[in-house]
């Protein structure tokens, strides 16, 4: 998938390969015929809630220097070449970076 991403031509490869299991996975969920639930009166006010949140988020930590440290995490224990052990590290190094996002300021 790598080699394809840096050919151009990752659309295509989303559409076949993704969209394929996509479509696999609901034809397995759902059947013909079957009834949509309804939603609550409420559907979606936790999303708005937590996109307010963000949006008037006050803390300490700017939006850009936050997205380096995860930019910078990502790419030395997320490259396409890494070991368990490498991988693991980042996690926990990420896990620490999104409690930060208690800290943000936009």
């Amino acid at each position: 998938m790598h080699g394809a991403n840096r050919l151009g031509a990752n659309s295509l490869l989303d559409l076949v390969v993704f969209g394929r299991a996509c479509a696999k996975t609901i034809a397995e969920v759902n059947k013909p015929g079957e009834s949509i639930g309804s939603l609550s009166a409420t559907a979606g006010e936790f999303s708005i809630a937590n996109l307010d949140q963000l949006r008037h988020a006050n803390g300490s930590i700017k939006v850009a220097d936050l997205r380096l440290k995860m930019q910078k995490t990502m790419q030395e224990h997320a490259a396409v070449f890494r070991t368990g052990n490498v991988l693991q590290e980042g996690v926990k190094k990420m896990d620490a970076i999104y409690k930060e996002m208690s800290e943000l300021k936009v």
